[in-house]
């Protein structure tokens, strides 16, 4: 069995209107937040949370897709990279310095593209979801 969600681009514009929408998309009924970063997000895609059992196949059509290419470019990617630093490990500092750098020269994978591989990835995660894009 698969379970169909769909991404609305025009839902949010940030990477906080994102977890928003996915915790409002993936989970149900829930007495507790899930976690608010990306981690979170991967975890919320492999099931279990209430809108799909873990390891249910997932069928992810994402609207507005150009939006969220927009939002989620170099700009959100710098401002990402940023806020991590505040709160990174200290044995995480130089790598995290590192692609803050990159993507100030807009180099490097943007947000989107993170969030793009988080979905799509079906390797040891656990999960596997197909993914169809609408402009």
């Amino acid at each position: 069995m698969k379970y169909n969600i769909i991404i609305d681009g025009n839902n949010f514009s940030d990477l906080e209107g994102f977890y928003d929408e996915m915790e409002k998309l993936l989970t149900k009924d829930l007495t507790w937040k899930p976690g608010r970063n990306l981690d979170a997000f991967n975890d919320l895609l492999r099931g279990g949370f209430g809108v799909h059992e873990y390891g249910e196949k997932l069928h992810i059509t994402w609207i507005h897709f150009s939006k969220s290419r927009k939002d989620f470019g170099y700009e959100e990617t710098e401002k990402y990279y940023e806020n991590m630093l505040k709160r990174c490990h200290p044995s995480n500092i130089s790598r995290v310095e590192k692609k803050l750098e990159e993507v100030r020269r807009h180099e490097g994978q943007t947000l989107l593209d993170i969030i793009l591989g988080i979905i799509t990835d079906s390797g040891d995660s656990g999960h596997w979801c197909e993914l169809e894009i609408e402009e």
